[in-house]
């Protein structure tokens, strides 16, 4: 952990000599890539979409817990952001603030419409 921090610190990298924000930038288009650090960013999507509408409704983490049957101390889990949720516990935990839950596919880059011709 060290080394590599030290690498990056000094602007190169083992391979020859890189510039911080080429580093910087190769890691973060690394990351975009990465199937772990995607997933982490929807957990983290949906935790913070549950709180905002818990905060909107003014609904407590107990009042989450007695719509879902639970203790408070499952939503405190449920709401830390370490959990790898499930389609069913998303879908229960929208329906107990009174959303629905809608999973889409969303394109990594934009998609080129073809344009339309103009008559003029």
């Amino acid at each position: 952990m060290s080394l590599s921090l030290d690498l990056l610190h000094r602007g190169a990298h083992p391979g020859g000599r890189m510039t911080r924000e080429k580093t910087f930038t190769k890691w973060l288009n690394e990351l975009a890539e990465d199937p772990t650090f995607l997933a982490e960013g929807a957990i983290l999507d949906f935790t913070d979409a549950v709180v905002l509408a818990m905060n909107r409704q003014g609904v407590t983490r107990s009042d989450l817990a007695a719509r879902l049957g639970k203790t408070p101390a499952y939503v405190t889990k449920l709401l830390s952001g370490n959990n790898n949720f499930t389609i069913r516990t998303m879908t229960q935990v929208a329906q107990a603030l009174q959303f629905s839950l809608k999973v889409r596919l969303v394109p990594n880059h934009p998609v080129a419409r073809p344009q339309r011709a103009t008559v003029g």
